[in-house]
């Protein structure tokens, strides 16, 4: 048993700031977007619950707390430095921070202070937007649930994939809130490792969340199958003569590397939320000179290596980020030495994938840009 005076946050908290909040939200919100809400008739008035919903835009978390019928302490990212408007908000409500990719405790035991307490803690197990509609669920919902006793609601959010960028252009988009059925706590079953139990709690909980999203949403419609990743670098001197790399410096998993390369939320995290020059790497198209290729990625490890060691763990998993990081140092050796010998570097990640929207087999060379998180 959790006892409430072991941790330093009770529940609820900052209720008159919150219920403000709430209220404009109610007011505001209708006139942006077109609103329909299913489920939710039969709810308990009393907690603990964990609300679970999914997560493919900013507007899930707007949803949950303005809509819900009780007031919800988030657990949020806090990890990353977040854009300025989301600052500005979540320095208003409030949240518990946790830094993703590992165990963090703290914040851990502060969500099961707030259960413990009876109350609604709101949380989205895919745990970011990097990859909409295509991430797996994290197990702390399934470690929170058992830890707390708590049951889970699974709550769908319908129309979220740009509708707050819709609505500041007047489109009012539609917007969907479906309440399902409570989820029993997690509770192990003889024989099964924990490990394994919570993996499959939590799909199980994020299934029923997309069971709850319209047909027709963007987020159930995977557009992608067989994504594949390689890699191509050409090095040429002077004279336009082609170079071989060192046998040192060659890149031992291209397919990784590409895949960060090809992935525009990811970088994007190091040029908007941590503000370093990388741009270089997202525009290989251009072909950078050597040197800001250097640059790019001696920030982005830097970064990586003194504040935010799991980063790339918590989106890709160890072995793959690994396998990134070290590639990265490899390329960042390598754009030394073509610095070095006043050679040009022409890094092509490629990215293969089957288009289901198509019907075909795609090659893609030229990067995306990160697309709207609103």
């Amino acid at each position: 048993m959790i006892h409430e005076n072991q941790h330093p946050i009770k529940y609820p908290r900052h209720r008159f700031v919150r219920g403000v909040l709430r209220l404009i939200g109610r007011l505001i919100l209708p006139i942006l977007f077109r609103i329909e809400k299913v489920g939710g008739e039969d709810l308990p008035k009393n907690g603990p619950i964990i609300l679970v919903g999914n997560h493919n835009a900013a507007m899930e978390a707007v949803l949950m707390s303005v809509y819900s019928p009780w007031q919800v302490e988030f657990l949020g990212a806090g990890d990353l430095p977040q854009e300025k408007i989301t600052e500005f908000f979540e320095s208003i409500y409030k949240y518990i921070p946790i830094r993703r990719g590992h165990m963090d405790r703290q914040a851990l035991q502060k969500a099961l202070a707030v259960l413990e307490a009876g109350g609604f803690l709101g949380i989205f197990p895919e745990g970011g937007i990097w990859n909409p509609g295509q991430m797996q669920a994290q197990t702390g919902v399934a470690w929170l649930s058992y830890r707390s006793q708590a049951p889970v609601l699974p709550i769908g959010y319908g129309g979220t994939i740009g509708a707050l960028d819709a609505a500041l252009k007047f489109k009012r988009p539609r917007l969907t809130i479906c309440m399902g059925e409570l989820i029993p706590a997690a509770k192990l079953t003889p024989g099964l490792g924990r490990k394994t139990y919570f993996e499959e709690y939590a799909n199980h909980v994020m299934a029923q969340v997309r069971n709850l999203l319209p047909e027709d949403d963007p987020a159930l419609d995977v557009k992608i199958r067989d994504e594949r990743f390689e890699l191509e670098i050409g090095i040429q001197n002077s004279m336009g003569e082609e170079q071989s790399i060192p046998t040192d410096m060659v890149i031992s998993h291209p397919a990784a590397l590409a895949k960060f390369l090809h992935r525009p939320m990811i970088l994007k995290i190091f040029r908007v939320n941590l503000k370093l020059p990388i741009d270089a790497l997202e525009h290989l198209h251009d072909v950078p000179n050597p040197g800001e290729i250097k640059n790019a990625i001696r920030q982005i490890l830097d970064s990586i290596n003194s504040k935010y060691t799991y980063l790339l763990t918590y989106r890709f998993g160890p072995k793959e980020s690994e396998a990134m990081l070290a590639s990265l140092g490899e390329l960042h050796s390598l754009a030394i030495w073509a610095e070095e010998n006043k050679f040009q570097l022409k890094i092509v990640p490629i990215r293969k994938f089957f288009s289901t929207e198509e019907g075909k087999e795609i090659t893609q060379i030229k990067q995306d840009v990160s697309g709207t998180w609103m």
